[in-house]
């Protein structure tokens, strides 16, 4: 029940903090079926959060054994699903407990529920796959041999952040074709060792197909500014937030994979011509962000000048838990990796809170109920203000932004 509650609320919340939510191949989560979900980790706790709200099924996570030490979060970790890994650094006292955390895992499995395993073993905010763990091949043998006719399968899941540590980006999710370890059953009991390096091979292999992946790290700059030019070819309307669409993360993936094979010459050259587009947009005073606006027309100008004196009344009554869970991700949050994930769930906290406080305020002081309801409604309309707001230009008109892209899309079609 709290699960489903959760399930809800932080669903809501999320198509709220996130511009756009890409996600594809649900199909393949299956509901009578005993599932081992291997997804990269690129982005703290926002990973787990988007699967869970989004998946037709409820998750089990393997997480990091040492949040369970502290005594206010351990209740509301156990009643989410969460099971607690323990690593070397938690001592070996600790590492102890892993067996239990093994067993839990495979009961899991047992009873046809989900697993969720992050295979890459910790996070880090790149564009990249990096090689998985071991722990995955481990415990979907290990359930096979608690019961040898489970028709147990492995998703390769491959999330990926536009950029990971800000509010009102976009997440593209794929969850690709299953592997059936019951097809490696024989392969295993003559020779274990190179099974799970298969199973392992083949997992990588296909959670590659799902994720923007750069080798050359050195390369990320020059992928993430020519990815601007290519997402400014379309424009994406804010509503729905969430939709089926294979089609961002197919061309952001081509695009890495041209960036990872050119050769040193093209790679200069590619440089050359986007810092000379760069140039050319700092004289007006903007960046490549600009060419993903729209240009300020009537309409939209109107909504804006309409729009302004409600979004002032709504910051003014909405500002302070928003304020406040922004200070705290900026003072407090160190690792890139966590800011995002911190920052929705305080703004999630601090505006039950809030509204809370408003709920008793009005009660106590005999407000009208349609006092709190107008404050809430007004924040729904901050939001909508703020993405009309950011995705115009106000320093180019139509044919200048035309003019750019298309210089953009020429060094594109360079590649």
């Amino acid at each position: 029940m709290f699960y489903s509650f959760l399930k809800v609320l932080v669903r809501f919340v999320l198509k709220i903090f996130f511009r756009k939510i890409h996600i594809t191949g649900i199909e393949h989560i299956q509901i009578n079926k005993a599932q081992l979900i291997a997804s990269n980790h690129p982005n703290g706790f926002l990973e787990p959060l988007v699967m869970a709200c989004f998946f037709p099924k409820p998750l089990h996570f393997l997480v990091r054994g040492d949040v369970f030490d502290n005594p206010i979060l351990k209740p509301l970790l156990t009643l989410t699903n969460q099971i607690p890994i323990f690593r070397f650094r938690d001592g070996f006292s600790k590492l102890r407990e892993n067996s239990q955390t093994m067993d839990e895992s495979i009961k899991v499995i047992l009873d046809k529920k989900n697993l969720l395993i992050f295979a890459e073993g910790g996070t880090e905010s790149i564009k990249k796959l990096r090689p998985l763990q071991k722990g995955i091949s481990r415990i979907a043998f290990q359930a096979i041999e608690k019961d040898p006719n489970l028709d147990l399968e492995i998703i390769p899941v491959g999330i990926n952040f536009t950029y990971p540590s800000l509010f009102n980006r976009t997440v593209l999710l794929r969850v690709g074709p299953p592997i059936h370890v019951q097809d490696y059953l024989e392969q295993f009991k003559v020779d274990p060792k190179q099974t799970h390096q298969t199973i392992l091979d083949e997992t990588y292999r296909l959670m590659k197909k799902n994720v923007i992946h750069i080798e050359d790290q050195d390369r990320i700059h020059l992928f993430e500014k020519l990815v601007i030019i290519l997402r400014s070819k379309v424009s994406i309307p804010y509503l729905p937030v969430h939709i089926n669409d294979n089609t961002p993360l197919d061309q952001e993936k081509e695009l890495a994979e041209k960036i990872d094979g050119l050769d040193e010459v093209t790679l200069l050259k590619v440089k050359s011509e986007i810092k000379t587009l760069e140039q050319t947009l700092n004289k007006k005073k903007v960046t490549l962000h600009e060419l993903t606006k729209l240009p300020l027309d009537f309409s939209r100008a109107m909504i804006l000048f309409l729009g302004l004196i409600p979004a002032l009344i709504s910051i003014l009554f909405n500002g302070l838990p928003i304020l406040l869970a922004n200070l705290f991700t900026k003072s407090k949050v160190k690792h890139v990796e966590f800011k995002a994930s911190i920052l929705m769930i305080g703004n999630l906290l601090l505006f039950i809170i809030y509204y809370k406080l408003l709920f008793i305020t009005a009660f106590v002081f005999g407000w009208p109920l349609w006092y709190v309801i107008v404050v809430i409604l007004l924040a729904f309309w901050l939001r909508l203000y703020y993405e009309y707001y950011t995705t115009t230009s106000f320093k180019l008109n139509r044919k200048e932004i035309s003019d750019f892209k298309n210089t953009g899309f020429n060094i594109l079609n360079k590649l």
